[in-house]
Order: C-alpha cells, then sequence, then structure tokens
C-alpha cells in the first residue's frame, strides 16, 4: 500500500500538503475515547530524516499530529523513532488561559467555545455533526453549572465538563472539535466467549458493581414508603455476585414511586450501563476478533457497540480503544469494554447532593460545627461543601476529617493540585 505520510512545518495552518516521508514503517495509530490519540512511526536514515524535528506536523489519513518526541536508535543501521500526538491532544494542554469565569446554567457547548474563543480550534456546527450521525451532547437543553477556574487550557476546560456532565465523548477532527452524546453507532456484531479464544485476553472487573441499591432523591428522599419499607432494591445478581451495597443520588425526584421506578432501571437487562454485571474488557487482533464473531470485524470503529456473549448472558460493551497499522498488513488491536465514570463524576454527584444542604452552612460560608463537612474541587471547576458521613465508591472510601478535609482512602486531597491524586 503507497505510503500517504507527510510533514509539514510547526505553525502550518494547511494539513493538506506537506513533504512525503514514504520511507516510514512500522507505522502505528492508537486511539481511545475522551484519551490519548498518537501517531507513532519509524524512519531509516536518508536524505529527509533532518526534516524530523521535534513540533513539526506530520499528517496520517488526513489528520494532523505534533512531534512531541525524535529518538535515534543504532542497531547496524539508523533508525529514527518518532512519538507523535494529535493536534487536539498536543496544542490544546499548551494554549493558556488565564481564567474561565463562573457560567451557570449554560450549556457544555457555551463553555467550550469560551476556552477555544481566539485559538486555532472551531466548535462544530450541528449540521456537521448530522452529516457524521453524531448529536451534541447538549442538543436537548442540557445545562451545568460550571465554576471559575484560573490558569487553565482548553484541554483540561474540555475534561472538566465532562466530569461536570458525567457524560459525553470528545469527536475531533484536527483542528474541529466536539462534545457528543457518543461516538461511534451500535452494530450487530456478537462475540461468543465460549469460542476460540487464542490471542484473545478478557478482563471481568466487579469494582464497580452493586448489587443492592439505596437510591436518594431530594432531600434525602427514600423508596421505603412504596417499597415495603425497605430503603433499597436487591438485583437477582446478588445470588451470583453476593450483597454489594451502593447509593445513586437523584437529586431531582420528589416521587417516592418516580425513584423507585428510576432505580429499577439501574438492574434492567436493557439498559446499557446495568451496574449488576461485571465490566468485561476484551483485548484482541481484528483477525482473532473474526473468529468468535464471524464478521468482518474490521468495519468496527471507535465508540462501536457489540454484543459481547457469556456464559449465557448477553452484555452490551464498546470499542473503547483502536491500536491500527494503516499503512501494513499488521492485524490492529480492539479492546472492547465499557467507558469507565472517572471518580470525579462521582464526586460531582455528591456534589449535587450537598446543594440542598445550604442550611447546615453559617452567613460567612463556615459550616456549623453541627455538620460533617468537606470541600470538593477539581482544578477549580467545581467547589460544593459536603454534608455527608462516609461514603464508599468501588474501592474507594470517602471520609472526611476532624477539620472537615476530604480524605480518600485515608489520604488528604492537596486542594491546590487535585488533578495529580492518586485515587
Amino acid at each position: 500500500m503507497k505510503m500517504m505520510l507527510k510533514i509539514t512545518g510547526y505553525g502550518a495552518e494547511d494539513y493538506e500538503n506537506g513533504v512525503s516521508i514514504g520511507e516510514a514503517f512500522s507505522v502505528r495509530v492508537a486511539r481511545e475515547i475522551n484519551g490519548a490519540h498518537t501517531l507513532d512511526f519509524k524512519y531509516p536514515e536518508n536524505e529527509k530524516t533532518p526534516l524530523l524535528k521535534e513540533n513539526k506536523i506530520v499528517i496520517c489519513e488526513g489528520q494532523a499530529y505534533r512531534v512531541l518526541k525524535v529518538s535515534k536508535r543504532r542497531d547496524g543501521e539508523s533508525v529514527t523513532e518518532v512519538r507523535c500526538s494529535h493536534i487536539w491532544n498536543a496544542d490544546a494542554p499548551n494554549t493558556h488561559l488565564q481564567n474561565i469565569p463562573d457560567m451557570i446554567g449554560v450549556s457544555p457547548k457555551s463553555v467550550i467555545e469560551r476556552a477555544i474563543r481566539g485559538t486555532k480550534f472551531k466548535y462544530m456546527t450541528d449540521m456537521e455533526l448530522k452529516a457524521l450521525n453524531m448529536k451534541r451532547v447538549d442538543a436537548d437543553g442540557f445545562k451545568i453549572d460550571f465554576f471559575s477556574v484560573d490558569k487553565t487550557n482548553p484541554y483540561d476546560v474540555v475534561k472538566a465538563v465532562i466530569e461536570c456532565c458525567g457524560k459525553g465523548e470528545l469527536y475531533t477532527d484536527n483542528k474541529k472539535i466536539a462534545l457528543v452524546e457518543r461516538i461511534g453507532t451500535d452494530t450487530a456484531v456478537r462475540l461468543d466467549l465460549g469460542k476460540n479464544m487464542e490471542d484473545i485476553t478478557v478482563e471481568r472487573d466487579i469494582t464497580d458493581l452493586v448489587t443492592r441499591l439505596y437510591p436518594y432523591g431530594r432531600d434525602d428522599l427514600h423508596i421505603g414508603s412504596v417499597n415495603g419499607g425497605r430503603q433499597y432494591i436487591e438485583s437477582a445478581n446478588a445470588a451470583v455476585y453476593g450483597v454489594r451495597e451502593g447509593y445513586r443520588d437523584f437529586g431531582d425526584i420528589t416521587s417516592a414511586r418516580t425513584l423507585f421506578e428510576r432505580a429499577l432501571w439501574e438492574f434492567d437487562a436493557e439498559n446499557a450501563e446495568r451496574i449488576d454485571v461485571p465490566q468485561i474488557s476484551i483485548t484482541g487482533t481484528y483477525a482473532e476478533l473474526n473468529k468468535i464473531a464471524g464478521y468482518e470485524a474490521e468495519q468496527l470503529r471507535l465508540g462501536d457497540g457489540v454484543t459481547v456473549v457469556d456464559g449465557g448472558d448477553a452484555l452490551y460493551e464498546r470499542v473503547i480503544k483502536i491500536e491500527r497499522y494503516p499503512y501494513s498488513p499488521e492485524s490492529a488491536i480492539l479492546t472492547i469494554g465499557r467507558v469507565k465514570k472517572d471518580m470525579f463524576f462521582y464526586l460531582e454527584q455528591i456534589g449535587n447532593l450537598a446543594r440542598r444542604y445550604k442550611k447546615v452552612s453559617t452567613r460567612s460560608g463556615k459550616v456549623k460545627a453541627s455538620a460533617v463537612s468537606g470541600t470538593i474541587k477539581n482544578s477549580g471547576v467545581v467547589s460544593e461543601t459536603v454534608t455527608a458521613g462516609t461514603i464508599t465508591i468501588g474501592r474507594n472510601v470517602i471520609t472526611t476529617d476532624e477539620e472537615g478535609n476530604l480524605l480518600i482512602n485515608g489520604e488528604r486531597i492537596n486542594g491546590e493540585n487535585e488533578d495529580e491524586q492518586n485515587i
């Protein structure tokens, strides 16, 4: 297959042209949902090798990648190894924003457009997204409260918006971006784990599995009045995996019956995000996945949904990562599983709960001594007073100390550098 890699200057605005570097080999593109998007390749020593400089732009399959790392290795003959990152992933974190102000009750699009104003990046139009069969995460009027943040960048702002929303997937096309409900589509692919599993890795994770759910509505509303006095519902899978307790906050619900019905959906077989089954992650090559799917897996794209059949259970999972070799016959590698919610998504849910407890605060904003309190903060974007005792999310136990500091697994969150906390 003809090599189409091109290289151009670091400030190039036109991603159609460039100098061909057709001798490149071992070209690999890797991309994951809301994560890394990289290009790696190797290049032999020749007259074009000096072109491979840091910060230049390499064009692969019409997408621009910034050269971030260049290393030379001599093993019989000189080879240059190049690591690149997609133009969004590389440049957005290095675009300084002095301040994003409070933006209360606005669409996620509004916040992101504010963050990329005056930069090279543009938000995609609804017509462009419609042509791709995608929809903005806020197309139906979804609103968020975004709190002021200083000394940031567009990349972190988008990450924070996703955390505020508790949903959304970033779509990028060179300098065009959009936060959409989802990328990819549902497919007819069925992966039967009982068939040939050569070169396939299957991981089953019950970290976030819940079989006994305590749902709460507004003002600590519970379902006892419509559930025989029991404030929880229990999944049939409790007999399979044991009783694993958890809670969910549905802060806008004021009816116990509505709350009960909403809670049942968390265990429903039709719910692709049901919480009473393990999260399954499958990693394998296209070729081997073909064998157990009986389907042309090469048609699968990032974000596509498939059905995983395991021991009689049919579980819905998605392609969450793809590693491809676009210019060589090597089989690409797929990772199929579920997009895990970030810990700060759950912390934001706790923050939403806390808004109802302003009565425990004094006029100066201090929390009364009678209340256990803590502060949630993520890059200055979310800041809420929390009234709570001990909260368990997966393997993480959230508590507060006597001074009101928030602790995760006994470790205090450093308020000045929360993103570096290992939680």
